[in-house]
C-alpha cells in the first residue's frame, strides 16, 4: 500500500510540475522555445509515463528500472530547467516555484526507488 502511495504522490506531482509548464510555455521568450522549452516539456511528460510504467509492471526488476529512468529523465529534465532559467527563458520566481516541485518529486522517486529495492532484496 505505502508503494501504491509513492507512486501516485510521484504521478501527481510530475503531473502538478507539467500543468505548471504549460502555464508558462507562452511566457518563453520564442528563441529559446524549440532549443530549451519544447524539450523540457517533452523530458517531463516522458518522466511521467516512466512512471505509469512503473507502477503497472507487476516485476520488481522492471520497477525499479523504469523508476531508474525516471530518475534519469528527472536528472536530464532539472538541467534544462536550470538552463531555462539561466538563459531567461523563466523568471526566477516561476523557478523557484518549479525547484520545490522537483525537490518533491526527487525526493519521492528515490523513496520508491529505495522501498522497492529492499522488497526486490527481501523476495
Amino acid at each position: 500500500m505505502a508503494e501504491i502511495e509513492k507512486r501516485a504522490a510521484a504521478y501527481r506531482s510530475t503531473y502538478k510540475l507539467i500543468q505548471m509548464m504549460c502555464d508558462l510555455s507562452d511566457h518563453v521568450p520564442v528563441k529559446w522555445r524549440r532549443v530549451l522549452w519544447e524539450k523540457s516539456l517533452d523530458r517531463a511528460t516522458d518522466m511521467i509515463a516512466a512512471i505509469v510504467y512503473a507502477y503497472e509492471t507487476r516485476s520488481m526488476q522492471e520497477r525499479v528500472k523504469y523508476i531508474d529512468r525516471a530518475l534519469t529523465i528527472f536528472t536530464v529534465l532539472n538541467t534544462y530547467l536550470r538552463l531555462c532559467n539561466e538563459n531567461g527563458a523563466i523568471s526566477t520566481q516561476k523557478m523557484t516555484n518549479i525547484s520545490e516541485l522537483m525537490t518533491d518529486i526527487s525526493q519521492q522517486l528515490g523513496a520508491w526507488r529505495k522501498a522497492t529495492a529492499e522488497r526486490l532484496k527481501n523476495v
